[in-house]
């Protein structure tokens, strides 16, 4: 299947999930507050709700420092939100999953008013989308099913279209983090910090240790471990310096890899899309775009009218 047709698909896909992020998190956030619930649980939950372990966090998030998860499993252990079980990983309770499936509710409820595209139009909307879902999870391997297995789902048949759309689309956002990491795992290994570098540094937000520290913070890595990853890189020939001995670029070698990579990504995560006919890919995209464009509208007028 020819996959370059479809590649206008992800970032579509994408931006929808961060208009979606950007209407309920406010709320879910707020929901945590008033609920005592740690806001982290939540964030955790597309790693799984089931057990937690620093290797299996690690199969969906290998670019950020194990430490901060060792961390907030002991956090969690002592405010009584999981319990260590003898294979050395820690069980979730019960009344953690329903903690979170209720923060996460309060977040979906302001969908809710969502009009801008009509039933019917959400109706087949959530239908192509479901028939992707059901064809990637029959596709062969690889792409590893891992994210896409393990998330925490919170919608179901039962629940209003528009929040079906979102729990599909975010089903979506871990099946495209499953094809990449089936294609570029091989490359770094254990060392998700120095594909973190090339990344940065390939595409302008970081290149230099403190900027790459500062604009990452959230990967709990400090100014030296990117210094040590940095020299990593250079050494296997990704980057090299650039205008000062502290910023660097992409060398030939690292700009082709991370193009090979991206391009096998495109085809693990388009691939299943074989069982849609050739008009319903045409339908799905104009009704992504509705989707997308409504969402902006929806969001501005809400927020004018403070229920944002």
């Amino acid at each position: 299947m020819n996959v370059e047709p479809l590649a206008k698909f992800w970032p579509l896909m994408h931006s929808i999930v961060l208009e979606f992020w950007e209407i309920i998190e406010p709320h879910i956030e707020e929901a945590a507050i008033a609920n005592d619930i740690p806001i982290e649980l939540y964030y955790y939950s597309e790693l799984g709700l089931d057990y937690f372990s620093v290797e299996d966090f690690q199969k969906r998030d290998p670019f950020s420092n194990p430490e901060q998860f060792e961390k907030m499993f002991a956090r969690f252990e002592v405010q009584d939100w999981i319990f260590p079980t003898p294979d050395e990983r820690y069980k979730v309770y019960t009344k953690t999953r329903d903690g979170v499936r209720k923060i996460i509710g309060a977040g979906d409820s302001h969908l809710l008013g969502f009009d801008l595209i009509s039933e019917k139009e959400l109706r087949q909307l959530t239908g192509l989308l479901k028939k992707i879902a059901k064809a990637n999870m029959e596709a062969s391997e690889p792409p590893e099913k891992w994210a896409i297995i393990n998330r925490f789902r919170v919608a179901d048949e039962k629940s209003p279209l528009i929040i079906q759309i979102r729990e599909l689309l975010m089903y979506l956002f871990a099946y495209r983090d499953d094809s990449h990491l089936s294609a570029a795992h091989p490359h770094f290994g254990q060392a998700g910090i120095v594909w973190n570098v090339l990344s940065s540094i390939a595409n302008g937000s970081a290149v230099t240790a403190a900027q790459m520290a500062e604009n990452m913070t959230f990967r709990g890595y400090e100014v030296g471990d990117y210094a040590i990853a940095i020299q990593a890189a250079v050494e296997i020939g990704w980057i090299e310096t650039a205008q000062t001995p502290t910023s660097f670029r992409p060398t030939q070698k690292g700009s082709k890899l991370r193009e090979q990579v991206e391009k096998l990504t495109d085809e693990y995560f388009y691939r299943p899309w074989s069982v849609l006919a050739e008009d319903e890919i045409d339908i799905l995209y104009t009704l992504l775009t509705k989707l997308h464009d409504g969402l902006i509208v929806y969001k501005k007028s809400a927020m004018s009218d403070s229920h944002l």
